[in-house]
This record gives C-alpha cells, sequence and structure tokens, in this order.
C-alpha cells in the first residue's frame, strides 16, 4: 500500500507596519556591475532599441516550486535615471514560476528602451513562495510520509518587495534589437531550515541581468531562439501568417511564421484557433519581432493544462497526485493536483525531441511506465470522476532539469553516456522512499539517472565534462526496466547541492 501524502501549507503574511513583530528586515539593495564596454558601433543619442526581456533560473534540485510575483523591472543609467522594461500597471503582474524555468527561459515582456548604457537594475515583487517535498518524519499517525510544505511572504524580501540584482558589467543597449536575461539565483534566494509546520525561512530573490547576443541563425536561449515555451493561441492573423499567443505565466506575445515553421500534431496555422493549447520554439528576429520555429499541439480540444511532477499513486486505479507548477485551467482559481488516467488517456512524449529512435532504449511513456519526479503536461477533459479529479484525455512526457555529478562515463551508438548521481534530497529519489515494497516503477538506484547525449545536445557548461563534474542536464527521464534514462537537450554548469 502507499504511505500517505501529508501536505503542509504555510503562510507568513507581512503586512507594511507590523515588520518589526515578525521579522528582523534583511536588507536588500542593487548592486552595481563594473567594467564593460560599450559595442562596437556604441549606442546613439535619442535612438530606441527593441529589449525582450527573458525570464530564467539558476537551480539545483532541493525545491520544486519557487513562485515570485513581479511589479516592475526597471534599468538605471549611470545618471540614475530609471527606465521601465517590465512594469505590471500596464502589462499585468505575473507570478512567474521559476524551477521550471531552471536552465530554460520564456519572455516576460519585449520593451522599447532608449540606447545607452545602463550600470544597474530594479526588480520589485510582490508575493514569494517556494515548495519543498521531503520524505519523514513520522506524522498524522503514519511511520513516515511526504511532506509538502509551501512557504510564502506577502510581500518578498521580508516585507520590502527589494531583491537584489547583480549585473556582472554594464548593460550597452544599441542598435536594432537586445535580449536581456533575468535569471533567478535559486540557493541564494531563500534559506530553510527545519521541515514543515516546524521550519523557518526566508525568501530574499537574487537575480543577475545579462544581455544576450541574437544571432542570425539561434540554437539555444544564450543566442536568441527560445524553446518549449507552454502558451495558448489567442488569436490568429487573417492573413495566416501571425497569431498571438500568451505564455502560461500569462506574458501576451505576438508570433510570425513563415514556410519553415513546423507545425506538429495539426496540419498547419489553419487549424489554430484562440483557446488551443500549444507548445513552442521561436527565434528572435534582428528586429525584436519573435518568429515561431515549431508549434506542438498535444490536444486540439483540451480546455486546459496543467504541468508538474507526478509524485505518487492513490487507492483509486489511475488516479496519481501531481504537483502542478503552473496551469492554464479557466474559471478556476488554482490548478488541479490529482488526475485520473483512463484506458483512452493518450501517453506522449514531447515532440520536441527528434532522435527518439536512434536511443539505444526503447522510449516509452505509459500509466506504468514513467519515473515519479518526472514532468508531465495533462490535459483534462470538462469531465470528472464523482470525487471531483479530472479526467485526463492526454498526458505528455516533458522535458526537465535535474543537478547531479558525473559518476561514470561511456559511447554507445554516437551517444556520450552519463551516470548522474542525485543529491538525496532530490525529488526522484525522495519519492522512491514513499514506494511500498514491490510498488511498480521501482528504481533499482533511485538516486542515479543515465544520461544520453548526441550531437544534437546544446553543450552550454563551461570546461570539460568528467568524472567528478557538477552538472545540470535537461531533457525528458524516461523508466526503463528499472533505471531512469535521460535523453539530454542541454548540458549545463551544475549549482552546489
Amino acid at each position: 500500500m502507499t504511505k500517505a501524502v501529508a501536505a503542509v501549507k504555510l503562510w507568513k503574511r507581512v503586512f507594511r507596519g507590523s515588520l518589526g513583530l515578525i521579522f528582523v528586515v534583511m536588507p536588500a539593495g542593487v548592486f552595481i556591475g563594473c567594467g564593460g564596454s560599450p559595442s562596437p558601433t556604441g549606442p546613439m543619442p535619442g535612438q530606441n532599441t527593441t529589449v525582450v526581456l527573458l525570464l530564467t533560473s539558476t537551480a539545483n534540485d532541493q525545491l520544486s516550486q519557487f513562485h515570485i510575483s513581479i511589479n516592475n523591472v526597471q534599468l538605471v543609467d549611470k545618471s540614475g535615471n530609471p527606465v521601465a522594461l517590465y512594469d505590471y500597471n500596464n502589462q499585468g503582474q505575473q507570478p512567474a514560476e521559476f524551477m521550471h524555468l531552471n536552465g530554460t527561459s520564456e519572455p516576460l515582456a519585449i520593451a522599447t528602451v532608449p540606447q545607452g548604457v545602463y550600470t544597474s537594475a530594479i526588480v520589485v515583487t510582490n508575493d514569494c513562495e517556494f515548495t519543498a517535498i521531503t520524505f519523514g518524519p513520522p506524522s498524522a499517525g503514519q511511520p513516515n510520509s511526504l511532506i509538502t510544505a509551501t512557504y510564502g511572504e506577502g510581500l518578498c524580501g521580508q516585507g520590502t518587495g527589494q531583491t537584489t540584482v547583480s549585473l556582472p558589467s554594464p548593460i550597452t543597449v544599441s542598435g536594432t534589437a537586445v535580449a536581456l536575461s533575468l535569471n533567478l539565483q535559486v540557493s541564494q534566494s531563500y534559506t530553510l531550515a527545519g521541515v514543515g509546520a516546524n521550519a523557518t525561512y526566508t525568501i530574499s530573490p537574487v537575480f543577475s541581468l545579462t544581455p544576450s547576443t541574437i544571432s542570425p541563425a539561434p540554437t539555444n536561449d544564450q543566442n536568441g531562439k527560445i524553446t518549449g515555451v507552454d502558451a495558448q493561441i489567442t488569436s490568429v492573423d487573417a492573413t495566416g501568417s501571425d497569431f498571438g499567443a500568451r505564455t502560461i505565466s500569462g506574458v501576451p506575445l505576438t508570433l510570425n511564421s513563415d514556410s519553415n515553421t513546423a507545425f506538429q500534431g495539426i496540419s498547419g496555422i489553419g487549424s489554430l484557433s484562440a483557446g488551443t493549447l500549444t507548445n513552442m520554439d521561436f527565434a528572435i528576429q534582428p528586429d525584436g519581432s519573435l518568429l515561431a520555429t515549431r508549434v506542438e499541439v498535444d490536444d486540439p480540444s483540451a480546455p486546459a493544462e496543467f504541468f508538474g511532477p507526478w509524485l505518487s499513486y492513490t487507492a483509486v486505479p489511475g488516479v496519481f497526485v501531481v504537483e502542478p507548477q503552473a496551469c492554464f485551467v479557466p474559471d478556476y482559481p488554482t490548478c488541479d493536483s490529482a488526475i485520473h488516467t483512463t484506458n483512452t488517456t493518450t501517453f506522449a512524449i514531447s515532440l520536441q525531441l527528434t532522435n527518439l529512435p536512434n536511443l539505444p532504449f526503447a522510449p516509452t511513456v505509459s500509466s506504468s511506465a514513467f519515473v515519479l519526479g518526472a514532468i508531465f503536461s495533462t490535459f483534462p477533459s470538462a469531465s470528472q470522476d464523482p470525487q471531483g479529479t479530472p479526467y485526463a484525455t492526454t498526458v505528455t512526457l516533458k522535458p526537465q532539469a535535474i543537478n547531479g555529478t558525473v559518476t561514470a562515463m561511456s559511447a554507445i551508438n554516437g551517444f556520450s553516456v552519463y551516470t548522474v548521481a542525485l543529491a538525496q534530497y532530490d525529488l526522484i529519489p525522495t519519492l522512491q522512499q514513499n514506494l511500498a515494497p514491490g510498488s511498480p516503477n521501482q528504481l533499482n538506484a533511485p538516486s542515479s539517472v543515465i544520461v544520453y547525449a548526441d550531437s544534437n545536445t546544446q553543450l552550454l557548461n563551461s570546461g570539460t565534462i568528467s568524472q567528478g563534474s557538477l552538472l545540470r542536464f535537461r531533457g525528458v527521464i524516461f523508466y526503463d526496466n528499472g533505471t531512469a534514462r535521460m535523453d539530454c537537450q542541454e548540458i549545463l554548469d551544475g549549482v552546489t547541492e
């Protein structure tokens, strides 16, 4: 029998005027970058540049969620003049979730900015919360259990709303368009001592802000190609080449398409309509516009979507507990935390992956072949079972990041193969502890993932890879007869565990 899952929802509401009763206010400020030099052409006085502001994060696997509502983002020039990149009064407050952005990016805003050299930045936030999932100690009469605890503040930064923003060097804004990456340094943004209701914590977001070169032929988010963005179509232009969308974080986008845009799961742009749920890639163009390079539709008629890791089985066959990180669910205040799969549910693999036939193992996914802790998009129908759990019409396995240490290396059929050891607090080994002996989907080595990288894998790490390297691997995790295996899209530098 599956052990119980104990959920703990913790909130510390912080109000102005009462901080002295609740918290010691921690200082937060803005770091000013130094060094650097203007671009060869340099900024032109009186001219403007289109700035695409991207959100991303750098994290180990200690947290499963980190939500921040961003109020505004400003650049500040050397004279102290602020320029808005994003303002929620104009665009609406965005409650961004950063753990699913570990090693990947989504746009927050596209702004018109005066050309110049900017020496600092300011990010003001509102609500912050993070979630940690741990195993044990005994609770609710159970000998051990999962504890899902969410820790929040009504205003981030212990009630100040302030954050720390580091610029490694001044940012030169010039030319037609530039991209800026706002990267949440997750491990530096919180403290947590203890477990569950007895824990103490602080939340003080720490960002870095760096420019990205926009390449004429971009290949990753560091040079202008953004991949795997979940979005809902809001409009399709009558010309049949442009369409509007909003990301799962609520950011509105206008995208172009051309004859090279790949449409997956549908015949073409003519099959898109307002409300269609998509997963897409796009390239930032030299003028700052967005060109869709791939548009995937997994369930054309789905009214909703939520994604996150699968946490556990339940006593009801086909019903699984999930932790939704974000969702498109019209008219519902929160995402669902359980799904009901049936014999008509379609199990699929993200179409971002194009090398599945070449893998040296059979990549499959089903209700009886998945890794607990793997990330899925769930597309529920409008109907529910008698307990109110939505029936799933489609479940799609999607990319995620893991942080770990390389313990062995080999090669097979054109793939570099890495055995990666995970920290004990990682969600995958944590959830394995919650499985009773004999349960399906048990891993022979719960703290180990075998990673496969080929010529399609983006090597974004610094230095060579060797035994002992601490790295982040981003890809799709499969269950293969008791072994967790990843088809890897990107390799990045790791984060201290």
